[in-house]
C-alpha cells in the first residue's frame, strides 16, 4: 500500500478517536454532575472512549460518597452514537437529493463558462441598454420605461432581461412548460402600442383583457364563440375589397390560411384558388353582397357566374372575363382550382360563423389605420380544427392589419410605425398558416412591427410552412428563448450546437503498485455548454435566451402572479371568468332549447336583426 496514503488514514483514525474521547468524556462529566452533584475525574486522556468501549470503571474515578453512575452513562453514550449515525445517514441522503435536484441542475449551470455574466447582461440586455434607441423607437412617448422599447424575456443576476421591440423574438417550449404564465401574459399586459394576439384558449386572453382594457380600445374576434367574451366583433371579409390590391391580399391570406399549398400535391392549385376567390371577394365588395353569396359561389361554380355579372357591371376592368375564362375552361383544371376556394369558404356553412363576418347596423366598424393609432389590442381567438375551422378568415384579418401597418410604417419618418405594433402569436401554428410570418421576422423590426411567436417545436413550424421557412423563422429570430421539457433531439442537437461548447478539466490518478506511488494526470477538453438531456431537463422556472452574438444568458422566469400589479390582474381574470361563464351558459341553454317551429329558420332570424 502506497506509504503516503497509510499515513493519512492514520491520521483520520486518530482524528476521529480524539473527537470521541472528548466527546464521550464530556457525556461522563455531565451525567456524573447531574447524578452525584460532582463530576467524575478521569485516569487519562482516552478514558471517555474507552469507558463507552468497554464499560470498565476503571476509566474514572468516582466522587466521594457516589457510586460512578455505569447505565445513565452507557446509555447516554449510545444515544448519542444513534444521533451521530442517523445525522450522517440523514446528510447523506439530503446530499444524494440535493445532487440530483433541480436546484443542484441549476447551481452547476450558473458555474459553467459560457454563460454571459452579470456585467454582460447589463450591458447589452438591461433595461438601460434597450433605452438607449428610445428616441428612434417610441417617439410617441417623452419618457418612456425599458417596457416601452424591449420586451421583458426574464431575470438574470438579478436583473430583468430585456430584448429590444426590433428584434424578432422566437419562444420554443413544449405543452404546460408555462409559456403563458410565464412569459406572454406579462409581455401582453406590458406592451404600450397597439397589440394583435392569437391563440386557442383562453388562458391569456382571460388574465389580461381589462390590463388592456386599461390602455385602449379592446376587439375580440372570435368567429367560433370559444373565448366567452360578451361582444366579440363582427368584421365583414368584404371590408376593403373595393380595392382590387386589396381583394386580391385577402384572397391570398385566406386560402394560405387553409394550408393549401404546404403539400407537394396541391401546391400548385393554391397561386390559381387565390385569384379566383380575390375576384369573389372584389365581386361581394362592389355588388353589396352578403356572405351569404360568397358561400354559394365559393361552393359552387356555376352559381359563381353571378359573379362574373357584377364584376362586368361594376368590378375591375378585365376581372369578368378572366373569371368567367376560369369558370368556362377545363372542367379538371377548375375542378382543381375550385377545390381551394370551396374548401376556404366551408366554414360559412356555420351560422354562427356567417353571424361573426356579418356586421350589423350599429355595429362598432373595424378601421384598421385607428388601430394603429393607440394601445388597441386585438385578439384572434380559434382553431384549425373542425368543421367550423376559422384559420384562412383568421389569417386574413391578421394580414389585413399587417399590410396597413407596412403602408404606415413607410410613409412615417424613418419607415418606421410611431406607435410599433406587437404581434404575439401564441399557438399561430395551430390557428392558420400565415405566409408573410418569415418576412415579418426577417424585416418587421425595422419597420415598428414586433413578432414574437410561439411554437412548441421548430418541427411544429415545418408542418405549417415549408422546411425552408421554418429555417427562416429560426435563423431570423435574433432573440431566441427556449424553455425545458422538448423531446425532438434533432432540434435539441441543433440547440446544443447553437449554445456552443466549454472548456473543462479533468483530474485522473492511477495507482501503481509496481512504482509504490500515484500518477496524477490532467486532460483539457472542449464539451458542450449544455448537452440533449441537460437542454431537455430545463425546469420550468429556468430558460436559455440565444441573443444576437452575445453570450448565452441563463433566465430566471417568474410566474405572472408575482408581479407588483398581481391584485390588480387577479381581480379583472376573476371578472373575465364570470362573463365567460355567463356566456356559455346563455349559449348552452340556446343550443338546448326546442327547436323552432317547421318553416323558420333560426339562421334568417339572425341575419333579420
Amino acid at each position: 500500500m502506497n506509504q503516503g496514503m497509510l499515513g493519512k488514514g492514520i491520521a483520520v483514525l486518530i482524528a476521529i478517536a480524539v473527537v470521541l474521547s472528548l466527546t464521550f468524556g464530556a457525556i461522563a462529566h455531565g451525567v456524573t454532575q447531574l447524578v452525584c452533584g460532582a463530576p467524575a475525574e478521569p485516569s487519562n486522556f482516552i478514558s471517555g472512549l474507552w469507558f463507552a468501549i468497554t464499560g470498565d470503571p476503571a476509566a474514572y474515578l468516582a466522587p466521594a460518597g457516589c457510586a460512578l453512575p455505569l447505565v445513565p452513562i452507557r446509555v447516554a453514550d449510545v444515544l448519542v452514537v444513534l444521533l451521530a449515525v442517523g445525522g450522517v445517514i440523514a446528510a447523506f441522503i439530503a446530499r444524494r437529493r440535493y445532487l440530483q435536484s433541480d436546484r443542484a441542475f441549476i447551481a452547476d449551470l450558473h458555474t459553467r463558462p459560457g454563460f454571459a455574466t452579470a456585467s454582460e447582461v447589463n450591458e447589452s440586455l438591461s433595461g438601460q441598454a434597450v433605452l438607449q434607441r428610445a428616441d428612434q423607437l417610441r417617439r410617441d412617448i417623452a419618457k418612456p420605461k425599458p417596457s416601452d422599447v424591449g420586451w421583458r424575456v426574464g431575470r438574470a443576476h438579478g436583473k430583468d432581461v430585456y430584448v429590444s421591440i426590433e428584434d424578432s423574438v422566437a419562444l420554443i417550449g413544449p405543452p404546460r412548460s408555462g409559456k403563458g404564465y410565464r412569459v406572454l401574459i406579462s409581455a401582453i399586459i406590458d406592451w404600450s402600442g397597439p397589440l394583435v394576439t392569437t391563440s386557442t384558449t383562453n388562458d391569456n386572453l382571460t388574465a389580461t383583457l381589462r390590463m388592456r382594457q386599461q390602455r385602449g380600445e379592446v376587439h375580440v374576434f372570435d368567429p367560433q364563440g370559444l373565448s366567452g367574451v360578451r361582444h366579440p366583433i363582427r368584421i365583414s371579409p368584404f371590408a376593403g375589397c373595393e380595392d382590387p390590391i386589396v381583394a386580391m391580399q385577402r384572397g391570398t391570406a385566406i386560402i394560405t390560411g387553409t394550408a393549401l399549398g404546404t403539400s407537394t400535391t396541391n401546391a400548385e392549385w393554391a397561386q390559381a384558388s387565390s385569384v379566383a376567390l380575390g375576384r369573389l371577394l372584389h365581386a361581394g365588395a362592389v355588388g353589396g353582397k352578403t356572405i351569404r353569396d360568397l358561400y354559394s359561389w365559393g361552393t359552387n361554380p356555376s352559381q359563381a357566374r353571378k359573379a362574373v355579372k357584377v364584376l362586368r357591371t361594376d368590378g375591375e376592368r378585365g376581372w369578368g372575363d378572366a373569371l368567367e375564362g376560369t369558370l368556362s375552361g377545363d372542367e379538371k383544371l377548375l375542378s382543381s382550382i375550385w377545390f381551394g376556394v370551396s374548401s376556404a369558404v366551408a366554414p360559412l356553412a356555420v351560422p354562427q360563423i356567417r353571424d361573426a363576418l356579418t356586421p350589423r347596423p350599429g355595429d362598432r366598424v373595424f378601421d384598421a389605420e385607428e388601430f394603429l393609432d393607440a394601445a388597441n389590442t386585438m385578439y384572434l381567438i380559434g382553431s384549425s380544427s373542425g368543421a367550423a375551422a376559422m384559420g384562412g378568415f383568421l389569417g386574413a384579418m391578421l394580414d389585413g392589419i399587417v399590410e396597413v401597418a407596412r403602408k404606415e410604417a413607410l410613409a412615417s419618418p424613418g419607415a418606421r410605425l410611431v406607435h410599433p405594433l406587437g404581434l404575439i402569436l401564441d399557438e399561430i401554428v395551430n390557428m392558420f398558416r400565415w405566409g408573410n410570418l418569415p418576412r415579418i421576422m426577417s424585416d418587421g423590426g425595422g419597420r415598428g412591427i414586433c413578432p414574437l411567436v410561439v411554437l412548441q417545436a421548430l418541427s411544429q413550424a415545418e408542418t405549417a410552412w415549408s422546411r425552408a421557412e421554418a429555417d427562416t423563422i429560426w435563423a431570423a429570430a435574433t432573440a431566441k428563448v427556449l424553455l425545458g421539457g422538448a423531446s425532438h433531439v434533432e432540434h435539441l442537437r441543433d440547440i446544443e450546437a447553437l449554445l456552443g461548447t466549454r472548456d473543462t478539466q479533468r483530474t485522473q490518478r492511477s495507482w501503481s503498485t509496481r512504482e509504490g506511488g500515484h500518477n496524477t494526470s490532467e486532460q483539457h477538453e472542449r464539451r458542450p455548454l449544455m448537452s440533449v438531456d441537460e437542454i431537455r431537463r430545463i425546469p420550468p422556472s429556468v430558460g436559455l435566451l440565444a441573443y444576437r452574438n452575445q453570450r448565452n444568458v441563463l433566465l430566471e422566469l417568474t410566474g405572472w402572479d408575482k408581479r407588483r400589479d398581481a391584485s390588480v390582474i387577479q381581480q379583472g381574470k376573476r371578472e373575465v371568468e364570470e362573463e365567460q361563464r355567463e356566456v356559455f351558459a346563455a349559449s348552452k341553454a340556446i343550443r338546448t332549447a326546442p327547436a323552432a317551429p317547421a318553416g323558420e329558420s333560426s339562421d334568417e332570424a339572425v341575419t333579420d336583426e
